[in-house]
């Protein structure tokens, strides 16, 4: 029997002892502490000694030191975790601490309620991390849901020839006035309190450049405008020489009517208002001034309270 440096004899090591110097050393050390521990209690009732629990989670694995049990999930020390250990989460216990609107956990593409990119509807729930527009755009492009040319939807996605009357003045930077009412086959075909914007459906509106008129129409322009017809872009120019460009003398578009438009700045747009709307079929009316400047701003005055003679070309406004 060996003694802890107290007279209390201790047991047997579990293993070999060690004689080197080194381990001797340690050991001596070991018992040093010990008996310090071991003086200090000495004396004291058990009742007043402090002694820590001890889990399985304390105890060190060292030679054939095992934990007295399972820990409370029934996972062992003594053996290798399984893989899928700690990656299981449980419904009750969800770490989501700010949901979306949608009940979820992850950042939507839009909040629900706001206006789809182009489209005209809402976005709404689709799932809980998950958003959809309830309303598509119009595949026709017209607010009246007929196409006057472009008549391939699938070829001409994007733009859309409309043919309907509109009474408020203007078409650079029209928007609808009368919810879209508009249109040579709607209710309302002379456009009655409407804007060359009313005619487009939902989710498009008057194409606002050549280049977007280039862009969707890959294909080509096709050749299938009504005779005497003439359908504006939102697109004008400086006093002189047909040129698309600044400003709102004249404007611009496609058709078999109107004057000719400069190949350079307006292309793929070919046809022109003239002065005074004078190269455009009846009802297109640009006003009867011939008194400067009022003789440069076609644009700005244009009115159509008919619903032959064509329209606007509409352009998807989502790209």
């Amino acid at each position: 029997m060996m003694s802890n440096g107290c007279g209390m004899p201790l047991a047997e090591p579990p293993i070999p002892i060690y004689t080197t110097a080194v381990m001797q050393a340690r050991i001596a050390g070991l018992c040093l502490s010990v008996a310090l521990v071991g003086c200090a209690a000495t004396g004291a009732d058990d009742e007043d000694v402090y002694l820590p629990e001890v889990t399985p989670r304390d105890i060190v694995r060292d030679g054939d030191a095992e934990p007295d049990g399972p820990r409370p999930d029934g996972i062992r020390l003594d053996v290798p975790l399984p893989e899928d250990y700690g990656l299981e989460v449980s419904e009750a216990s969800d770490a989501c601490a700010v949901r979306n609107p949608c009940g979820g956990c992850a950042n939507l593409e839009a909040s629900p309620g706001t206006p789809c990119d182009g489209c005209g509807g809402t976005y709404v729930c689709a799932g809980p991390d998950e958003v959809t527009c309830a309303t598509m755009c119009s595949p026709n492009g017209c607010a009246d849901s007929t196409r006057e040319a472009f008549l391939n939807m699938t070829t001409y996605n994007r733009i859309a020839a409309c043919a309907g009357g509109f009474q408020v003045a203007g078409l650079l930077h029209a928007t609808p006035q009368c919810s879209r009412n508009a249109g040579n086959n709607s209710t309302n075909p002379n456009g009655i309190g409407c804007s060359i914007a009313d005619l487009c459906a939902e989710g498009w509106r008057p194409c606002a450049s050549p280049r977007e008129v280039q862009q969707r129409t890959g294909a080509g322009i096709p050749s299938d405008f009504p005779a005497a017809s003439f359908f504006a872009a939102a697109v004008s120019g400086p006093a002189d020489d047909d040129i698309c460009g600044i400003g709102s003398n004249d404007f611009y578009g496609l058709g078999t009517a109107g004057g000719t438009a400069d190949r350079g700045t307006c292309a793929p747009l070919t046809r022109s208002s003239g002065d005074q709307c004078d190269d455009l079929p009846a009802p297109w009316d640009c006003g009867e001034s011939t008194t400067w400047p009022n003789q440069f701003d076609e644009a700005d005055k244009v009115t159509k309270p008919g619903p032959q003679g064509g329209g606007v070309l509409c352009c998807l406004a989502a790209g």
